[in-house]
């Protein structure tokens, strides 16, 4: 296995797990052939368990095996503590014989539970745990412990614990790296995992501390890999493009994965916001179309997003200003003034709409005609500057940066006095910068 051999990489999983809880079970009754059967029974639990409760598992044992043999059905805790018992004499024993039979009833007892007292998908987990602890260096243990998880976790569903789910991926991701399984048997282990844990995260902190824990084990070992993502949901996509949940998990699943630049992604993306379009949706659609730099795109989904409905002043304003930020890289300087204003009528504090409605403005000149008319954009976009440095501090600095810079550009004294104007007079400037301004000239 890839830098880490198959007993490490269990035994690391095993030491993440939390301790699992005790189970307090009644025993159910049982049949015995005769009144003494019964009492004997009777005497062989109480006798071991008096040894039991000391801790004194050699003594206990003798009675305990009588119980186990004579009267399997008579109680259910002389299973859990039968598991407590060899537990203990498998780690005190050598490598071995002795060590392998002692595992071997070990696995014995939690079948004999299941026998006679059901509850399979619980008791599956713990026996699919202890085999790992004991067999993990095995590859054909893993095996079948990870087949117990997924049986326990298909039983059990939401009542599943934590541990057998994360041992579930775990030793699931040691068979894929024995190439047993493939990567697309794992992803479907982790989404049936996911399944359970999305609705269980709200509830408490210790699952989301599983999904932490589940989806770090995923990415470390490089299986949420873009491209096995990619083999995986690629034959799904077109057959569920109208299934809203399941666009939802591929939205998620690939945002974990670091993937949201894949063009499964973005099919995913622009699926649902087809079925269930909304401003946030459109938003985020928006912001990931400008991070492919795919600016056509990026404008269409935020001119849906700015239309939206139930969307506060300062969200639609910063909108508008995306929106205008977009529209002025892709050359459009007319939609970028347009939206500029947009966005300073829904926050007239907003310093950098100011400042880039001085940029479009200066963007925009060459549409206005001569070279004086051009340069006269260069008094809107002062205004629009000052404006920025009046309202909004943080802003100022970027807006007298500017001011200083631009004030170059101003028409000269000459240019100003053939036009038959004088410093201080109003003066309108056309074109689609539509402002009204006041006459300066560069000293």
């Amino acid at each position: 296995m890839k830098g880490k051999t198959l007993n490490q990489f269990i035994l690391s999983a095993l030491l993440i797990l939390h301790m699992v809880p005790a189970i307090s079970q009644s025993g159910n009754g049982s049949d015995f052939a005769t009144r003494e059967d019964s009492i004997n029974c009777g005497k062989n639990l109480s006798a071991y368990r008096t040894f039991f409760n000391l801790k004194l598992y050699d003594d206990a044992f003798p009675t305990w095996l009588k119980a186990f043999n004579d009267c399997p059905a008579s109680s259910e805790r002389m299973y859990l503590d039968g598991v407590v018992m060899y537990r203990s004499f498998i780690e005190a024993a050598s490598d071995g014989p002795v060590r392998e039979g002692r595992i071997d009833t070990l696995m014995l007892i939690y079948d004999r539970r299941m026998e006679y007292f059901g509850d399979e998908g619980n008791v599956l987990g713990r026996k699919g745990r202890d085999l790992l602890n004991y067999r993990g260096g095995e590859i054909e243990e893993v095996q079948k412990a990870y087949e117990m998880f997924k049986r326990s976790i298909d039983l059990e569903g939401r009542e599943s614990q934590e541990a057998v789910m994360l041992l579930l991926i775990s030793s699931g991701i040691a068979l894929n790296k024995a190439q047993i399984i493939d990567d697309n048997q794992v992803i479907e282990d982790y989404l049936k995992v996911v399944e359970i844990l999305d609705p269980l995260e709200a509830r408490s902190s210790r699952w989301a501390r599983t999904r932490a824990t589940i989806d770090e084990v995923m990415l470390r070992e490089e299986i949420l890999s873009c491209d096995a993502l990619n083999r995986y949901y690629e034959p799904l996509l077109e057959q569920q493009r109208d299934d809203k949940a399941f666009l939802k998990k591929v939205i998620t699943l690939y945002d974990a994965a670091g993937c949201d630049n894949t063009e499964i992604y973005v099919s995913a993306s622009e699926n649902l916001f087809r079925i269930d379009p909304g401003p946030e949706s459109a938003h985020n659609l928006a912001m990931m179309f400008i991070t492919r730099n795919d600016l056509e795109r990026a404008i269409f989904y935020l001119k849906e997003a700015v239309l939206g409905e139930n969307i506060d002043s300062d969200t639609r304003a910063e909108w508008f200003f995306k929106l205008a930020l977009v529209s002025n890289a892709s050359n459009d300087y007319c939609a970028a003034i347009v939206y500029a204003r947009e966005a300073i009528a829904y926050n007239d504090q907003y310093g950098k709409a100011y400042i880039l409605l001085g940029d479009a403005f200066i963007a925009s000149r060459e549409s206005l005609g001569d070279d004086f008319q051009q340069r006269t954009a260069f008094w809107a976009a002062a205004d629009m500057y000052s404006k920025a440095g009046q309202v909004d501090p943080s802003s100022a600095e970027e807006a007298n940066q500017k001011l200083n810079d631009y004030a170059g550009q101003y028409p000269n004294n000459e240019d100003v006095f053939f036009r038959d104007i004088k410093e201080g007079d109003q003066y309108k400037v056309g074109g689609c910068i539509n402002e009204n301004t006041t006459v300066r000239s560069r000293k």
